[in-house]
């Protein structure tokens, strides 16, 4: 193991205690709860819960089975949620066994910001969109204040009202919404044309949860879509179209334009919401870094822990 994998393996370490008091917005938190938004990136059991558990090899690196994430191992958010001494996010639409206590998650695989005009069947897009994962949020929240009114025994699995307000609201969708597109045969440019468009809906919903108390959003932006191996093997570049880490130029490019894009929108939300700490994530650079740097860091871990511990490491958040 080379000296700079062992320093980031002790880093790795460190950050999941440094993580438990995180600094957001020039002030010192500790989260009671947290609620997610998302797609396959950071869905813990959304989609399974809906349309039937992910089959193997789902889960099995870290849960040695399926357990409603689209991954062998742990998410980001799992990650998150650990950082701050709180159990992973049951999702909302699994009711059996669930602990909503600490917050829940509203993610969903192949979800888009904008609702697709087909279904599931059709083109394999949840249709459980940003703007519905919003309305059963809202209906969360004032049916988690009904249930503690009344008592009984169900009241102990769901957040206190002061939570709401106190949460870390999480993001992590827009991918599909670039995805969508090519799946319709539209150019790169046509796809451009309408990102814009999603980013309108994806504002309306921060400042909808925004009217329903919360102030404290992390949004992480789009990864490296010209790196993933669908991509690469649905839509066959040609060697001048790939960079010289194999990923597709094009694709890239377009997802840089949307997070260029969403970091201006998240910009003008500040501007709007100024009793609101709003996060911007780069998780492109991340990405794109461990990908191009495999061998430097050693593909042995979970994707998703060193994706977290390297956003303390490089210092990305702004």
């Amino acid at each position: 193991m080379s000296v700079k994998l062992i320093q980031f393996v002790r880093w790795l370490v460190i950050s999941t205690t440094l993580m438990q008091s995180t600094v957001i917005g020039g002030r010192e938190t500790n989260f009671r709860a947290i609620f997610n938004f998302g797609d396959s990136n950071s869905d813990t059991g959304g989609l399974s819960a809906a349309f039937g558990q992910a089959p193997p090899p789902n889960g099995i690196t870290f849960f040695h089975s399926p357990n409603g994430r689209f991954s062998d191992g742990r998410l980001i958010i799992d990650f998150i949620a650990k950082s701050f001494g709180l159990p992973y996010l049951n999702a909302y639409l699994d009711s059996v066994g669930s602990n909503f206590s600490h917050g829940a998650n509203f993610a969903t695989a192949g979800s888009t910001v904008r609702p697709q005009n087909t279904t599931k069947s059709q083109s394999g897009y949840s249709p459980i969109s940003l703007d519905v994962q919003f309305q059963q949020f809202r209906d969360f929240k004032t049916r988690s204040k009904f249930v503690r009114e009344r008592g009984g025994v169900f009241k102990e699995l769901l957040p206190k009202e002061e939570y709401f307000s106190g949460a870390l609201y999480t993001f992590d969708i827009g991918q599909n919404d670039l995805t969508a597109g090519y799946k319709l045969n539209f150019t790169t440019e046509q796809v451009k044309a309408y990102i814009p468009d999603v980013l309108g809906q994806f504002s309306r919903v921060i400042k909808g949860v925004h009217g329903e108390g919360g102030r404290t959003f992390w949004i992480h932006n789009t990864g490296p879509l010209g790196c993933l191996p669908y991509m690469l093997d649905r839509y066959p570049m040609s060697p001048a179209q790939m960079d010289e880490f194999g990923c597709a130029k094009p694709f890239n490019e377009v997802a840089q334009y949307f997070n260029k894009r969403l970091k201006e929108s998240v910009e003008k939300l500040r501007e709007e919401l100024p009793d609101a700490k709003i996060t911007y994530v780069d998780v492109y650079r991340v990405k794109y870094r461990l990908i191009s740097h495999a061998q430097k860091y050693g593909m042995v871990f979970n994707f998703s822990f060193i994706v977290v511990a390297y956003l303390n490491y490089e210092n990305v958040v702004k």
